[in-house]
């Protein structure tokens, strides 16, 4: 990916975690989204990495859950919505 397709993805990813709302995503459902949206070369692994990344930007946030620990869900956080509104999104 160029650095405009880098851009382009993740802002998709944002928009994705904000149409989830409070419920979140997983990787498993980020990935299909991404997928139906075009984007076609990235592993699992790359998904990991831009979570981290919007969680170390206080984008997102892990929801927490008691039962399913093994499936992890991140929702979009305050700071994640200004940040798209910030940019027209």
């Amino acid at each position: 990916m160029n650095a405009q397709q880098h851009e382009v993805f993740r802002e998709t990813m944002l928009r994705a975690f904000q149409a989830a709302g409070g419920c979140g995503l997983s990787l498993t459902t980020l990935e299909v989204t991404l997928r139906v949206c075009g984007f076609k070369r990235f592993e699992t692994g790359d998904l990991e990495a831009e979570v981290q990344y919007f969680m170390d930007k206080g984008f997102v946030a892990e929801v927490p859950k008691s039962h399913s620990v093994g499936n992890r869900i991140w929702r979009i956080t305050a700071a994640g919505v200004d940040d798209l509104e910030k940019r027209g999104l």
